[in-house]
């Protein structure tokens, strides 16, 4: 298991989703109080928000309600950076990973059941192992994710990645396919408080490359008067002018000129 490049599918899905490409899904997030650490507190009336109770020697792990096994899905978790202290993670986890433990750690991450980023250092973990510096490029030097961090759970490629501050920051996890993986956060500091909410998602089978570079070649040609004076093949001609997509189900009206 190891980081990804920057590079990816699930960027690009991420910027179809983003421009309307995909038919999007809605779906209320909140966390799980019975998937989450007894030393977490979740409240009835305000259940996307929980409340990590002090504790000392501790670091507890909460899990959100909905699993997620197909499809695209972007999550948002605030999570104040005065509120994080020595091992702040996020990522997802399997349900059966490990809720507690009795001492300071980087829970999420430290099974084979959870993958996470560790957010004060800027590390990737998995399996109790350190996967490399995340994000890649900021490597050599110093990133400071903000109080808004979003997740991006992509289970068509079977990958993970986050997004600061409207820019995606490459793959961060690989080898999920086939599993049901929630969000899931790990918090030493005593009083932390994070919520979380869905952003915006889609269950749709996958775009291939190919529709993707067709999409993204009709969204760049005016069909009746510019297709015929393509300076290119007639088979990239007869490909742009198809008007199916046929690894998608369901895809935006508006994209079929």
């Amino acid at each position: 298991m190891v980081p990804l490049p920057n590079c990816s599918l699930t960027g690009m899905r991420l910027e179809g989703m983003e421009r309307n490409k995909y038919t999007c899904v809605s779906i209320c997030t909140t966390w799980d109080p019975d998937k989450s650490s007894h030393n977490v507190r979740i409240s009835d009336g305000v259940p996307s928000k929980l409340h990590r109770e002090r504790a000392v020697h501790r670091t507890d792990l909460a899990m959100s309600d909905t699993g997620f096994s197909k499809g695209l899905h972007i999550l948002d978790v605030e999570w104040p950076t005065k509120m994080r202290g020595s091992h702040a993670v996020i990522g997802v986890a399997l349900a059966e990973a490990p809720k507690h433990a009795n001492s300071y750690t980087n829970l999420l991450g430290s099974t084979e059941s959870s993958w996470g980023w560790d957010i004060k250092n800027n590390k990737l973990i998995h399996n109790g192992q350190t996967m490399g510096n995340y994000p890649k490029d900021k490597a050599d030097g110093v990133f400071n994710a903000p109080n808004k961090i979003s997740c991006i759970i992509d289970m068509i490629t079977g990958t993970i990645g986050f997004k600061t501050n409207e820019e995606y920051l490459g793959d961060a996890f690989s080898g999920l396919k086939h599993k049901t993986v929630f969000l899931a956060v790990s918090t030493v500091w005593g009083g932390a408080e994070i919520s979380v909410a869905y952003n915006k998602g889609c269950n749709n089978t996958p775009l291939s490359l190919q529709d993707l570079s067709k999409l993204t070649l009709r969204d760049r040609v005016k069909f009746v008067q510019q297709l015929d004076h393509l300076p290119t093949s007639p088979g990239l001609k007869r490909l742009i002018a198809d008007k199916s997509i046929t690894d998608l189900d369901s895809i935006d009206e508006n994209t079929h000129l």
